[in-house]
């Protein structure tokens, strides 16, 4: 094979696998996460004063729950919440159709297995993902401000 012949062997097996991606970015239909009819909120966490201590120096706290209500028509199972990004529970205890449900945030663990302290970490985030009597997935997630759910803009 000449260099010319291999140079377009070569283009050509590059260019392949990215046309084929965009062909089928651009054929196949948007994919929509579904949504829980959902409410989270937090009970039993400490004042906003308590946090601008040094972490060392706050005084130990126990308690802080979180609260998942569902909002719908279903049931959820197979639930999934997560705190923070970084910690979370699985729960095989279906959540019935409006009613809610109390978590302690001392049972949220990271991969490592540390657990989530209201002593050194503020709450900041809470997502929820379930499985729906329809057997598809969906998700509800907020942030925490000083201890308060607020809306995340585009969910």
């Amino acid at each position: 094979m000449s260099p010319g012949g291999l140079k377009i062997t070569l283009a050509t097996m590059l260019a392949v696998p990215v046309v084929i991606i965009f062909a089928l970015f651009a054929y196949m239909p948007k994919v929509y996460e579904g949504q829980l009819e959902c409410k989270i909120t937090a009970e039993g966490l400490p004042s906003q004063a308590f946090y601008e201590a040094r972490y060392d120096l706050r005084p130990e706290f126990g308690g802080g729950h979180l609260v998942v209500e569902n909002l719908s028509d279903q049931d959820w199972t197979h639930l999934n919440i997560q705190i923070n990004h970084h910690y979370q529970i699985h729960d095989s205890e279906p959540i019935a159709a409006h009613s809610k449900r109390y978590f302690d945030l001392e049972r949220f663990q990271n991969r490592t297995g540390a657990r989530f302290k209201v002593r050194y970490n503020q709450l900041s985030y809470a997502r929820v993902y379930a499985r729906r009597p329809t057997r598809d997935r969906a998700t509800y997630a907020c942030n925490f401000e000083k201890g308060n759910p607020v809306e995340i803009e585009g969910e």
